[in-house]
């Protein structure tokens, strides 16, 4: 298992398509071959070094087939680098900039990505203590519109699991459609465990929800200072957002959303992030250009 974030050890360890190659087929078939045709668990010698043929039905599967990397238009070893680069950089990278520093176009680089925010979709759960507030992204455009007008801007949940000692544990983030009690209870119940003891501020839907049974205890915000932890955690990631991207399309929001924590719940296992990420990316759905370009129309 590859484990670092320096660019030079990146460089030795993958040095051409075929160590990318390699490194794909131990960890695609580390625990054995299992045809993806009819099921066979016993395979022989493919077309290629980095195929495998299903003694049983013959068929021959890439180590690719059903990848992120699955159909690229580009050499594997741009694309490990790549991979790389979006996982370990602290801050990201924009694909302006991953384009220029590979060799590939703006699309290549943003389809690229793309896929790459898909595999870090966050599956787990938060628990134990755990605050809950929202907030709005993006810029007004009208001077009498205000407060939460979410005709210009998009709506974002944020839950942060709050550490004994007071620090900031795990994130999540998801975007909602606006700020009513039914819109945010399934948001709630996507990201928390049903044992969290869940903690917010005293907005209306919110002490609804308490009132119908949900474990969530309401508080006064006072300004913030009750819950300092999520609030910070809500500027970094706008300040990342732009700061890094500096343009984001309110249709891609969630992909930015999983990058960022992706990111930050692993950002005490830096070493291993691109792997974690590398480990996502198996039988993953494909994603194609159009399908992915047409969800910002």
């Amino acid at each position: 298992m590859f484990k670092g974030i320096n660019a030079i050890d990146f460089s030795k360890r993958f040095k051409s398509n075929e160590d990318c190659y390699q490194y794909l087929m131990e960890q695609k078939w580390e625990k054995g071959f299992k045809c993806l045709k009819c099921g066979g668990t016993v395979s022989i010698k493919g077309r290629t070094y980095y195929y495998r043929r299903c003694q049983n039905c013959r068929y021959d599967e890439s180590v690719l087939a059903n990848t992120l990397f699955h159909d690229m238009r580009i050499p594997v070893i741009k694309a490990f680098y790549m991979l790389f680069r979006i996982t370990t950089k602290k801050k990201g990278m924009s694909t302006v900039e991953l384009a220029q520093e590979v060799g590939v176009t703006q699309r290549t680089a943003w389809l690229f990505k793309r896929k790459v925010q898909v595999a870090m979709n966050n599956t787990s759960k938060l628990k134990g203590e755990v605050d809950v507030d929202e907030t709005l992204m993006g810029f007004h455009t009208s001077r009498q519109k205000g407060g939460r007008n979410l005709e210009e801007r998009e709506a974002l949940l944020m839950a942060t699991e709050i550490l004994p000692d007071g620090r900031t544990g795990n994130i999540a983030l998801q975007c909602i459609e606006n700020f009513k009690a039914m819109t945010l209870k399934p948001a709630i119940q996507n990201m928390i465990s049903p044992d969290a003891a869940i903690r917010t501020d005293n907005y209306c839907s919110y002490r609804y929800l308490q009132r119908t049974g949900m474990n969530i205890q309401t508080q006064p915000s006072q300004q913030g200072k009750a819950f300092e932890q999520i609030h910070r955690q809500i500027m970094l990631f706008k300040n990342w957002i732009v700061g890094t991207h500096h343009r984001w399309s309110e249709h891609h929001l969630s992909a930015y959303a999983d990058e960022y924590t992706f990111r930050f719940n692993r950002r005490n296992a830096r070493k291993q992030i691109f792997h974690a990420a590398l480990q996502r990316i198996f039988y993953q759905i494909p994603h194609p250009y159009a399908v992915l370009k047409a969800q910002s129309e």
